[in-house]
């Protein structure tokens, strides 16, 4: 049974998400629909690339996804259809993918043709629902457009490393739902920079000088647990997508607050690696 998951910034308040569920079950007698996420900030690429990039690797091979995030069709903004790493995407051409085409070449890249469907009810994504349908019944990318071989690039994706190779210079990309605030500076820039130098990392007025693998490392468990008071330190942390990440140790937005709102950290702010 084929899969086809759904990225979008339509939130689900409004009937988007169940029309677009609904034109691909009245296209398909068996398919699978799963929900990546609809809670993306409107239209927000980065945040969209961060979230696509560290989910679409846990789907089998051949799996479709269709990302509805800035999808209006424009003559800036044409429609794609990419097969890359085993599985297929279908997009507008404005960057979404820039997270995985640093580190994958795809293999196939088609601009769609087809005209969009007259009839959908849900117009914006009606052209991504037909090619979606089209691929999980076996159809070939060559029949729904024209190939070509380069896509858009958002490079803002990527951290700056100076000439000195001594300082990189990265940015806040996301901002997750415990107020974790990522950035696009990866475990593997970060030793390919540093070669096991001493560093400082600044994040607006906060400093740290230890990056952790996980979060209750920052914990002394000798200490008897009534006497702790850890719950709301800060601490630099590579995270399970192996992106650096400023965290408050167990926090809680409703409560508490998070490293965004607690330390004034925010989307697209600097994080700043210094090495010694």
């Amino acid at each position: 049974m084929p899969i086809i998951t759904l990225t979008t910034d339509f939130g689900t308040k409004d009937h988007f998400v169940g029309a677009v569920k609904g034109s691909i079950y009245g296209e398909l007698d068996e398919v699978r629909v799963v929900d990546i996420s609809h809670d993306i900030t409107p239209f927000n690429i980065t945040e969209t690339a961060y979230i696509l990039k560290n989910a679409y690797k846990n789907f089998p091979a051949g799996t479709i996804h269709i990302v509805g995030v800035d999808s209006e069709i424009s003559i800036e903004n044409k429609p794609l259809a990419i097969e890359m790493d085993g599985q297929f995407f279908i997009c507008c051409d404005n960057g979404i993918l820039s997270m995985i085409t640093n580190e994958i070449n795809p293999d196939k890249i088609v601009e769609i043709t087809i005209q969009e469907p007259e009839d959908m009810e849900l117009p914006i994504l009606g052209m991504f629902i037909k090619v979606a349908c089209h691929i999980a019944r076996g159809g070939t990318l060559d029949v729904i457009g024209k190939r070509i071989s380069d896509i858009k690039k958002i490079f803002e994706i990527q951290p700056q490393i100076n000439v000195e190779k001594n300082q990189i210079v990265g940015s806040i990309i996301y901002i997750d739902n415990f107020g974790n605030v990522i950035s696009n500076i990866s475990k593997s820039i970060f030793y390919n920079v540093g070669k096991g130098r001493d560093f400082e990392i600044v994040a607006r007025n906060y400093k740290f000088f230890k990056i952790y693998e996980k979060y209750n490392e920052i914990v002394d468990f000798e200490v008897p647990a009534e006497k702790r008071q850890d719950d709301g330190k800060k601490l630099a942390i590579f995270n399970c997508a192996n992106y650096l990440e400023i965290s408050i140790y167990r926090s809680n937005l409703k409560t508490v607050g998070g490293a965004s709102n607690l330390l004034g950290l925010d989307y697209r702010d600097n994080i700043t690696i210094r090495f010694i």
